[in-house]
């Protein structure tokens, strides 16, 4: 069709990826049409981009929900799941390249349903989800909108949503079975059985307790920054190091230690023990000195010692508590004297 008047076409470009398992190695070739989103304007090409995921201390709770309770954790993932969102919105779209048609270059493609690369289409695709969810009997959580869950007691079904990865779990593999029919016949879905490898985190599932780690992203980390061969050390942090703002030793690069801050609190996820030592080199991302690189580099050498480290969830006959609790360490910030409070 020609492009109405008012209205500017969006690119369309081929992407290529390779996606891995938990060791590195390529499971499957993927080639996805995507769209250059970054020309779309707000009140024109779309509204609405926000959508919710499933938080990652969420998908830990779930895990030692299902561990205690001796249930098994499945996984799903939808296949082209942007594909399903429906778009509210006129937008219009270039011909992709090697599907042009000859004579009619400028002639342009109306969307009915969502693309990669739109910025409305994560908010297209979890509205198409919630629904599907909601029409199966599925009820959303208050306070966390990702999750979603049916049934009470044994029957119950508990689903977490992080955009296309789904996982499932509860008491009776019936349920699960029944959930995996309804929605393989509204979806086109991959079963990938029991829950093993989930966002960069290694899930390991026993008879009698989970085991949650992150050992193939550590090694990505050391490797990242040029500690893979470094000695390793038994502690995160000297005991009695007060850190501060060291304005009389050398600036060093804030971009690169911004970067090994990230990964570092991304492995928090599965490594509590490395929290504190984290959390206290975060404080200095704006200009760090030589003092804070060598903390960071006393973490990954305590990381390298303990790649296999990570949070085991066992069964337990006791009834279930959430507990929390707060350390104070009495005015130890050496720069402005406040508190600073470590809490779990």
């Amino acid at each position: 069709m020609k492009l109405p008047a008012g209205h500017k076409p969006i690119g369309l470009k081929w992407v290529y990826k390779l996606k891995r398992n938990a060791d590195g190695e390529v499971v499957k070739l993927k080639a996805r049409l995507v769209a250059k989103g970054y020309v779309q304007k707000q009140g024109i090409d779309f509204e609405e981009v926000f959508a919710p995921v499933a938080r990652l201390d969420t998908i830990r709770l779930i895990l030692a929900l299902a561990a205690n309770r001796g249930w098994q954790v499945h996984h799903l993932d939808v296949k082209s799941s942007f594909l399903n969102g429906e778009l509210v919105e006129d937008v219009y779209v270039s011909q992709p390249q090697g599907y042009v048609k000859k004579g009619k270059e400028q002639m342009v493609l109306k969307l009915s349903k969502s693309l990669y690369g739109l910025k409305q289409a994560p908010r297209a695709w979890n509205v198409k989800l919630d629904k599907s969810l909601k029409n199966l009997g599925f009820k959303k959580c208050a306070t966390e909108p990702a999750v979603y869950t049916r049934g009470v007691g044994r029957t119950a079904v508990i689903l977490g949503v992080y955009v296309d990865d789904l996982i499932v779990t509860g008491g009776d593999p019936s349920e699960i079975a029944t959930f995996k029919r309804q929605m393989t016949s509204q979806f086109e879905m991959s079963d990938l059985g029991l829950l093993s490898f989930y966002l960069g985190i290694e899930v390991e599932q026993k008879e009698d307790c989970i085991t949650v780690k992150q050992t193939s992203y550590a090694k990505t980390v050391l490797s990242q920054f040029g500690m893979a061969d470094c000695n390793p050390t038994k502690i995160p942090m000297n005991p009695g190091v007060k850190m501060h703002d060291d304005k009389q030793r050398v600036k060093t690069d804030p971009t690169e230690y911004m970067r090994v801050i990230g990964c570092l609190r991304y492995l928090l996820h599965t490594r509590p023990d490395m929290a504190f030592s984290v959390g206290m080199a975060s404080r200095f991302m704006e200009k760090p000195t030589v003092l804070h690189i060598g903390a960071v580099k006393q973490i990954l050498r305590y990381l390298q010692g303990t790649l296999n480290y990570g949070l085991v969830y066992t069964k337990e006959e006791k009834e279930e508590k959430l507990v929390g609790f707060s350390d104070s360490d009495q005015a130890g910030d050496l720069d402005h004297r406040r508190n600073g409070i470590l809490s779990k």
